[in-house]
């Protein structure tokens, strides 16, 4: 039984602190987040969330509180040859990236975990950890007064961003690099905006990017190496507008600046993930070159993976080493998202003509194939990115990525959605074997939802006679009709030994999913009125922030209902050419090797 002495500790309340805490709370473990800020932040900061993520917060029935306010874009532009990346050909329900202000994410995120019994305590500053083997102990200040306490968890969990307090308090090391150049970023409006909603425009002296908000103001964030300045000096809009000049060779117009400020970027990785009873997510354990939104995307993925082990370790339904697979499956993805946005960063600002000549070659030939606009799609998606399987075998080559939204039809006709069977945030078996597997499934009683189905069309899992899917998307088995004992194995494997049922507690209070659908292209935006830097409705005493005007609306009748846990019991299945400068052979290679790989993605559909 859970009780307040397994409770974990989350520090920082950015978007995978916050989500984190939604995910174990869901799991009925008691959690408090911990934030030095007195309030959300002021500002937008961080904007975008991948259609990966998307996906994601749709398995917990949450996805469109957040397309409902974002503006959705379907492609993004790269200036080297006119590079033109298309989303709509992503094989998801999200065919976007949504253009959502960080300020926003956060509100909904910290209003999902206090609907589940998340507590959050701001202006609560960490200045020391120390653990034991029962569990952990922080030392915390009052941010602007002298109070100090500590505070005594069981697990605690580092997702305060680049500058870690956990992560220095437990000496955990943080190699990398900081970039010779620093970035100027504003939210601001301009007389004469770029054609493409997100466009990375690379000039002579450095580069841009340009994102819409949907609403008439844009996030405009400049790499000029031609003005260098020290950080401490403040970002002005007469200096974003003279470098956006230069490098676009023309004056966009910039007006009304809502926020502005400069920073240097850096490359770092930490050393180890876990250090005993500590973790860490997001900025605390991985940092890179601001390129393709991945930071606030890769902190709500780690998020998604380590919630559902952390409290299955804690809950006694999972042995413990599941939680060294949280480190083994989600620093392989960090270490690629840091490799390509570095090599990215240095083709894009390199100053040499074969490596420009080579950008503007190479980059286009290979989004001309299949391929190659399949695997940098993929990437800006995070569709791509997969885990490796835990073990071998024939089928062994769906195990540890991603399963698509399927529909499924039942015995009586009914159909479900797979995203509505996993809302209540347990491994769903998907047994289209006539009921074989569910047979060997049920000693694991109803942490496995089991379902016996039919596929309503073509799916990943069509080749198979059985997928058992894990909490967070993730294919942890797939077999055929003879494979009982490797499906037996899988579950040994991720839930441990079968425990005799004990009457099922009553659930945290879970907000009913709602019906999730792509949201339609942007419409060109209209003069809104002047937004200030925070979202924050029905908060009066906080400022609002550069709304999106998204347009994401609910189109599927067979969206998911609101009853999800009811699938715990199985189900019956019925029967059944260029003048330019030619570029050298290095340059090519390194351009080449700007492009991210990822091995096997099926985030796209062939073309």
């Amino acid at each position: 039984m859970i009780t307040s002495d397994d409770r974990v500790v989350v520090v920082g309340a950015g978007p995978g602190g916050l989500l984190l805490a939604g995910e174990l709370a869901l799991a009925g473990v008691p959690v408090t987040v911990l934030e030095r800020r007195a309030g959300r932040s002021a500002e937008s900061r961080a904007l975008g969330l991948q259609a990966r993520t998307l996906e994601l917060l749709q398995l917990r029935g949450i996805a469109q509180r957040f397309t409902s306010r974002g503006n959705p874009l379907d492609h993004f532009r790269v200036t080297v040859g006119s590079s033109r990346i298309d989303l709509r050909r992503l094989d998801s329900p999200f065919q976007q990236l949504n253009i959502l202000p960080q300020s926003q994410t956060e509100e909904l995120l910290e209003q999902r975990a206090v609907e589940l019994g998340a507590t959050i305590e701001r202006g609560a500053k960490v200045v020391g950890v120390r653990q034991d083997r029962d569990g952990v102990t922080l030392s915390v200040a009052a941010e602007g007064s002298d109070r100090t306490w500590e505070e005594h968890a069981a697990w605690v969990v580092g997702s305060d961003g680049s500058h870690s307090a956990v992560r220095e308090a437990l000496g955990i090391g943080f190699p990398g690099k900081t970039y010779p150049y620093n970035i100027v970023v504003g939210d601001v409006r301009l007389a004469k905006p770029p054609k493409d909603g997100m466009l990375i425009e690379v000039g002579k002296t450095g580069l841009v990017v340009a994102i819409d908000f949907g609403n008439g103001w844009w996030r405009m964030g400049v790499v000029d190496w031609s003005r260098p300045k020290e950080n401490s000096e403040p970002a002005t809009p007469q200096e974003l507008e003279e470098a956006l000049t230069t490098i676009f060779g023309y004056d966009l117009g910039v007006h009304d600046p809502l926020w502005m400020t400069r920073f240097k970027f850096q490359m770092r990785q930490a050393t180890t993930y876990r250090q005993g009873r500590a973790l860490l997510l997001g900025d605390a354990a991985h940092v890179h070159a601001p390129l393709g939104a991945q930071g606030l995307n890769m902190s709500m993925q780690d998020a998604m993976n380590l919630g559902w082990k952390l409290a299955a370790v804690i809950k006694g339904e999972a042995p413990g080493e599941v939680l060294d697979s949280f480190e083994r499956e989600r620093r392989p993805v960090a270490t690629r998202v840091l490799t390509a946005t570095d090599n990215a960063i240095q083709v894009m600002m390199s100053q040499k003509l074969p490596v420009r000549t080579a950008r503007r070659l190479v980059i286009p030939n290979i989004l001309k194939t299949g391929r190659g606009h399949q695997t940098l799609a993929g990437y800006v998606s995070g569709l791509a990115w997969h885990y490796p399987p835990a073990g071998e075998g024939p089928h062994a080559q769906l195990v540890g990525r991603r399963v698509p939204d399927t529909v499924l039809r039942l015995a009586d006709g009914a159909t479900r959605h797979l995203a509505e069977l996993l809302n209540p945030g347990r491994f769903v078996l998907v047994d289209l074997s006539g009921g074989r597997f569910s047979e060997v499934a049920a000693p694991w009683g109803d942490s496995v939802v089991r379902v016996q189905a039919q596929l309503s069309g073509r799916s990943p899992m069509s080749d198979y006679q059985g997928i058992l899917v894990r909490p967070d998307g993730y294919c942890a088995w797939a077999g055929g009709r003879s494979d009982s004992q490797t499906l037996r194995a899988a579950l040994l494997t991720w839930r441990g030994e079968p425990r005799p049922q004990q009457p099922a507690p009553k659930p945290a209070p879970e907000p009913a999913p709602e019906a999730v659908a792509p949201a339609p292209a942007p419409k060109p935006a209209t003069e809104a009125p002047a937004p200030a830097p925070t979202p924050a409705p029905k908060r009066a005493t906080e400022a609002p922030a550069p709304a999106p005007a998204g347009t994401a609306k609910s189109a599927a009748a067979s969206a998911p209902s609101a009853d999800a846990a009811a699938a715990a019991a199985p189900v019956a299945l019925p029967a059944r050419s260029s003048k330019q400068p030619r570029a050298t052979a290095r340059a090519r290679q390194q351009v080449s090797e700007s492009i991210p790989q990822a091995p096997g993605s099926t985030g796209t559909r062939r073309s």
